[in-house]
């Protein structure tokens, strides 16, 4: 009897075993699946944003979001810098592009160029780089890809990540990296250490030198020790200014409320590059 019992207890304890191998092993298996259609799962999220948000931007669209002074500071910039080269920079965060209507910056002013988020940290791609990166082609706009930089994440499997999903070709601009944060887990001299890695690693990759984006404040207080003189430096000021405090600037963005016709989801931002067309495919691959 003792016996008998003790071998139902047994099974039992088996069968709640192999119970919890199955739970744990569908468990890992969905996560797997989340983790590997991670960019088409954001991507499918902001287009069925995009449907939600078009009812709200028929009472509340952009415009009435954006204050009068912004929209003066924008105008002021673009007359001031009249003959220069205009452009964009997009990512997922812009949403579904109506690509037909992307055309000008101002109803006289095209868009010259567009920088593309391509990738960010170690493993993640923009949800809409590859879509986005095909239709400027289309579209015969001079495009660039940026690397969003995880400050305390590995610099040389970041260039990887980077390298893994962006093809260059004749008339790309050169690739970018965009340096925003401050490290929590290493020091300064190690960031900067990282910068200068992953520089040195997409160089070698592309053959030409990178063109590195921070703002104003960052390049002045945190890194202001780099030696970036042969670098292409794109640097962001939104303040009412004649021009960025960097005096190395040949990219400047210069607001970040942009509204163009076939970008309904969210504001876009503004640039301008120091010189017109042709000097800007001076400095593309060639």
């Amino acid at each position: 009897m003792t016996t008998r019992k003790t071998m139902k207890k047994k099974k039992k304890n088996s069968n709640n075993i192999y119970k919890i191998y199955y739970w744990l092993t569908g468990i890992i298996i969905f996560i797997s699946l989340i983790f590997f259609f991670r960019t088409t799962i954001i991507m499918y999220y902001y287009i069925i944003k995009e449907k939600f948000d078009k009812k709200e931007y028929v009472f509340n669209n952009l415009e009435k979001k954006r204050k009068k002074s912004e929209e003066l500071k924008i105008q002021m910039t673009i007359n001031r810098y009249r003959s220069y080269a205009f452009g964009i920079d997009i990512s997922q965060h812009q949403g579904n592009i109506n690509w037909d209507s992307l055309n000008l910056i101002k109803k006289d002013l095209p868009i010259s160029f567009a920088f593309v988020r391509a990738t960010r940290g170690i493993f993640y791609q923009d949800a809409f780089f590859n879509k986005n990166w095909k239709n400027l082609k289309q579209k015969n706009i001079i495009r660039g890809a940026y690397h969003y930089y995880d400050v305390n994440k590995s610099s040389t499997d970041q260039a990887n990540n980077f390298i893994n999903a962006v093809t260059l070709e004749k008339g790309d601009l050169p690739p970018v990296l965009d340096i925003e944060e401050l490290p929590r887990k290493q020091s300064l001299t190690q960031l900067k250490k990282g910068i200068l890695n992953w520089l040195e690693i997409v160089e070698s990759k592309y053959k030409i030198k990178p063109i590195i984006y921070s703002n104003d404040a960052y390049f002045i207080h945190h890194i202001p020790d780099l030696d970036l003189s042969d670098y292409h430096i794109w640097v962001a000021n939104y303040n009412p200014r004649d021009n960025p405090k960097h005096q190395q600037w040949s990219f400047w963005q210069f607001s970040e409320q942009g509204i163009i016709n076939g970008i309904t989801q969210n504001f876009v931002d503004l640039n301008v590059f120091k010189g017109d067309i042709n000097d800007l495919k001076k400095i593309t691959l060639h």
